[in-house]
């Protein structure tokens, strides 16, 4: 992912200038982008094409007040998170809850059809990385996913939380920490 290429200066400008065309042509450069980024903060049960749209509306709205500080992928990696981080606490106070989350884990059929034990395998582990994921409080979750998914060094993902980056270090080595006790109680 970190082949994402910034949006050029002038290409910017005509989105602040409200040129649809423009605006369309920087939400083709980050759509997949997002949709993955956004997958990997919300685990396999979030809503993700609703948070991806409304990650590129809330974009829409605070672009004029882009100032160019830090690169436009750090300035969107926040806007992600917001949006993310909003919904969570929207469910969390109860005024909605996704019927996807109301699946228990055991009342899934974890069965494959045998075709090629490499692509099962493969799709264990997948299976087992998004559990662990989803076990992490989102606080450790989101600096992880910034770093492994989204390429984001320490002062990046510093940036991007608006938190010191000694609090983004002991972040990552406390998910990673819970991550492998997670893992370890599986085998």
């Amino acid at each position: 992912m970190s082949n994402l290429t910034e949006p050029s200066k002038e290409l910017l400008s005509e989105c602040k200038a409200g040129n649809p065309v423009a605006f369309k042509e920087v939400f083709h450069m980050y759509r997949g982008y997002a949709y993955n980024l956004v997958y990997k903060i919300t685990g396999p049960e979030g809503e993700h094409e609703d948070l991806v749209q409304e990650a590129f509306f809330q974009m829409y709205l605070s672009l004029k007040s882009f100032q160019g500080n830090s690169s436009f992928k750090t300035w969107f990696h926040r806007i992600i998170i917001n949006t993310c981080t909003a919904r969570w606490r929207f469910q969390e106070a109860g005024k909605r809850i996704s019927a996807k989350k109301t699946t228990s884990l055991e009342n899934m059929d974890y069965e494959l059809p045998s075709r090629d034990e490499g692509i099962h395998k493969e799709l264990e582990l997948k299976n087992l990385v998004e559990l662990a994921l989803a076990h992490l409080d989102e606080k450790l979750r989101v600096p992880l996913v910034l770093n492994i998914y989204s390429d984001m060094d320490l002062s990046e993902i510093a940036v991007a939380l608006d938190i010191p980056e000694g609090t983004v270090k002991s972040r990552l080595f406390t998910a990673r920490q819970k991550i492998k006790e997670y893992l370890d109680t599986l085998e």
